[in-house]
């Protein structure tokens, strides 16, 4: 089992009896909101309860479907666990499970990538998804294989690819692994993983 699936063990014993598993979540993707700067891709977004969960990906769903969809669904594919990572991410906001799901505004993005440069200064890192403006800040930093790094970097669809996701719980408990912006705030509030969004709302 993977971490997606302690992550949404663990919601799904916050929820047990609460009528709230069986909520009904839409999925759907907005091109004119903020985003967080290092995952590429889309927003998707997930509704429950009035509040508001996003997921940066390049594999959007568009959907209405119950949160109890995850519970001891194997997720085998990408677009299933970005189905899951927005909605845990929804459901996390209505419950108040985890703070930082909005994003910054596009002027906090130079200060963020300036903390984070102070956080990982002189670490070998390796980046767990596509983010482009991480492959050019750090360009001197980033190594080929998880291996050969000092951390990891999860971004997007960085924790939602079959390479991903091995790579992670390969690393997990070895390594130390910080899971970056909104589109990562529920899964890894839920486990007690590491997670950096300074200027998210």
């Amino acid at each position: 089992m993977s971490f997606f699936h302690d992550a949404i063990r663990r919601l799904e014993h916050v929820l047990a009896d609460s009528g709230c598993e069986d909520g009904i979540v839409e999925l759907g993707v907005n091109y004119d909101t903020d985003v967080c700067q290092y995952p590429r891709g889309v927003c998707m977004e997930g509704h429950f309860g009035g509040q508001i969960g996003q997921f940066v990906t390049n594999e959007p769903v568009r959907a209405r479907t119950r949160i109890s969809f995850m519970f001891g669904a194997p997720l085998t594919d990408q677009k299933q666990r970005a189905a899951a990572s927005v909605i845990i991410n929804a459901v996390s906001a209505f419950l108040c499970l985890a703070r930082k799901l909005r994003p910054c505004t596009p002027d906090c993005y130079a200060p963020c990538l300036a903390d984070l440069s102070r956080e990982i200064a002189g670490k070998r890192v390796y980046l767990v998804g596509p983010m482009p403006v991480l492959e050019r800040a750090f360009k001197d930093q980033v190594v080929d294989s998880p291996e050969a790094a000092d951390l990891l970097l999860v971004a997007g669809d960085g924790m939602t690819t079959d390479a991903g996701v091995a790579c992670i719980d390969d690393c997990r408990g070895k390594k130390r692994i910080i899971f970056l912006g909104p589109s990562t705030a529920g899964v890894s509030g839920l486990i007690n993983l590491e997670h950096w969004c300074p200027y998210g709302r």
